[in-house]
């Protein structure tokens, strides 16, 4: 089962006409249940529930709506949804999460083509009945308000949306590299890295020790990444100075300008 918990906004956004406690339209009856307790429950059951939360803001004169992953607070934002398109929302949404994986998947190689298949074959048939609650999480929610800041500064530097579902799917991975824990979780791995291992585990079915060994093919790609761009700050650092523009004394990475200036008179 996916379950769709959207925010009041995002309700009355996704729904046309939605009134708080009214039992008309696509939204499941109020339930006293949350969302934690709907996890606990399906996973005692052994009832496979992926559960997003899902709220709308307002950029410009458009609503893109943040939805997050209960369980890897893994998220997508799925930009310029028009009023009552709850289909195109929910299309969108799917899309970005099976594209995201197949492209990390590539990245680090941890796959290929016909296991991502399967694993998207899994996924449909475990949850085939897909159910929309208004009702959120405090916990999520505050992670929804980390993301829609770093989105909106964005939005608010480049006075654009992405201009294809491509670029908006870069940036949402990159939003996806960082640290989003609930209360008690250790802080092991980031929420792109969370959302591919459980990828890993319930649809792929790797072994536990396949899945170790690609968490830790993970870690290293990322690191190599990282050491990559350090070499790149290190070399751009020497060349500064060489021509004099940086003290090379100094430690505080701060540039003289004075002195660029003084060097083009």
């Amino acid at each position: 089962m996916i379950t769709i918990n959207c925010s009041l906004a995002a309700a009355e956004h996704l729904c046309k006409g939605f009134k708080k406690g009214s039992k008309e339209g696509f939204f499941e009856p109020v339930t006293p249940q949350s969302i934690a307790e709907t996890q606990a429950e399906r996973e005692n059951a052994n009832q496979p529930c992926f559960q997003w939360v899902v709220h709308a803001i307002k950029l410009g004169r458009s609503i893109c709506l943040i939805a997050v992953e209960f369980e890897t607070r893994y998220c997508h934002v799925i930009h310029q949804v028009k009023k009552g398109d709850m289909q195109g929302f929910f299309s969108r949404l799917q899309e970005r999460l099976m594209n995201g994986l197949e492209w990390q998947g590539q990245d680090y190689s941890l796959f290929d083509s016909m296991q991502m298949e399967q694993g998207i074959e899994r996924y449909f048939s475990q949850h085939e009945d897909i159910r929309f609650y208004q009702r959120t999480d405090r916990s999520v929610m505050g992670h929804v308000s980390q993301i829609a800041a770093e989105y909106s500064d964005v939005y608010h530097n480049t006075g654009c949306f992405p201009p294809d579902e491509e670029t908006a799917l870069e940036f949402d991975i990159r939003l996806n590299q960082t640290w989003r824990t609930r209360k008690g979780e250790k802080c092991a791995l980031q929420a792109n890295e969370k959302m591919l291992q459980h990828w890993l585990t319930e649809y792929l079915r790797f072994a536990p020790q396949k899945i170790t060994d690609a968490m830790a093919k993970i870690k290293a790609v990322q690191q190599e990444q990282l050491n990559t761009r350090l070499a790149a700050m290190a070399a751009t650092r020497q060349q500064l100075e060489s021509a004099n523009i940086i003290d090379a004394d100094s430690h505080d990475n701060v540039i003289d300008f004075s002195r660029y200036q003084q060097r083009k008179k």
